[in-house]
């Protein structure tokens, strides 16, 4: 883990555990609100801001929700601009497609790389290569062709990180989960539910984030 994050000491413990992991495939089973997008955005900074001989990478965003897109790449410059790392940010583009125009937000680093956040269909991410992120998996239309998609750029020396919440038993997500859980599949398992999240201190760390907003909205009203 990068030394001014770790200094900085930002990140909850099972945050860390998350950014710590660097297996290919990563599955991050999780309740809602506990700031695993917001952390997988600096996973994606960490490896971006790394020249090409430092096994640095561009990484690709999907998720289901165009305002979940914008957010992540608001997250990443946030974390860029904490870590001193300098990047651009060329807000909203769009690249024309055989079959539909898409909508994508992009942030360039030094190293050259990128971080695209793009749609959740699976021929957003074809001819790609480097780290791919799936946000709320459970809730991507056609899950299964994106896991294929995404999955077959690992010959290429690519990652995977897969995060989402529950979407119902027979969901490609919980399928997947449960590959794992029964050693069909070899990929890295974290889950987090939201009783861990507390006692790893997510709500004082929400306290004091109210309480650090409350005295900038006071001091701007006067």
């Amino acid at each position: 883990m990068n030394n001014k994050v770790k200094n900085k000491k930002i990140l909850l413990p099972y945050q860390e555990k998350w950014i710590i992991n660097q297996d290919k495939v990563k599955v991050w089973e999780k309740s809602r609100r506990i700031g695993a997008s917001y952390v997988e955005a600096l996973n994606c900074v960490l490896k971006a801001s790394l020249s090409k001989k430092e096994n640095g990478m561009s990484c690709y965003y999907i998720s289901y929700a165009k305002d979940m897109t914008q957010q992540f790449i608001k997250d990443a410059a946030f974390w860029a601009k904490l870590l001193n790392i300098a990047c651009e940010d060329f807000g909203e583009t769009v690249i024309k497609d055989e079959n539909k125009d898409i909508t994508i937000y992009k942030i360039r680093f030094e190293s050259g790389f990128e971080i695209w956040g793009l749609p959740s269909v699976p021929r957003s991410i074809r001819s790609k290569q480097g780290h791919i992120v799936i946000d709320e998996a459970a809730f991507c239309d056609d899950l299964k062709e994106l896991l294929k998609a995404a999955l077959a750029m690992l010959m290429w020396g690519g990652s995977v990180s897969i995060l989402s919440t529950h979407n119902g038993e027979d969901n490609q997500f919980n399928l997947l989960v449960k590959d794992i859980e029964s050693g069909r599949k070899d990929y890295y398992l974290q889950t987090t539910d939201i009783d861990e999240a507390l006692r790893d201190g997510l709500y004082k760390k929400y306290v004091k984030y109210l309480k650090k907003n409350t005295v900038k909205v006071k001091n701007k009203n006067g």
